[in-house]
Formats: structure tokens, sequence, C-alpha cells
């Protein structure tokens, strides 16, 4: 798995975490991000951009998902 491949997994399972607890962080989700900070460290700078715009996909995806029909 690439560098880049594993931190869109662990942005994947954050953005589960937190739609399981949405009032608060959990300890889940604190382990979570501790690992993606250390795997952004070592992604390149068009991965960073790149996972930017997935970050901001996801976001949008799980806001969507929230607003009552």
């Amino acid at each position: 798995m690439t560098v880049y491949n594993r931190y869109r997994t662990l942005l994947h399972k954050l953005a589960l975490v937190r739609a399981c607890a949405p009032g608060g962080d959990s300890p889940e989700a604190d382990a979570l991000l501790d690992t993606m900070d250390e795997v952004w460290d070592a992604l390149s700078d068009g991965e960073r951009a790149a996972m930017e715009r997935e970050r901001a996909r996801l976001a949008l995806s799980v806001d969507m998902r929230a607003v009552p029909a």
C-alpha cells in the first residue's frame, strides 16, 4: 500500500468513526489522527495537494448526508 493510499484509508476510517460519535472526539478518532499526522509527513507535496481535495470532497459528502431531506 502506498503512503497516499494509507492516508486515504485512514481518512475514510476517521469519517466513519466521527459519524458514529458525532457529539465529540473519541479515543479511536484521536488515535487515527495521530497516525494520520505521521503518514502526512511522508506524503509528497503533490500527494498532499491531492489529499486536500479528497478531504474537502469527503467533508462535503458527510455534510450532505447530515442535512435532513
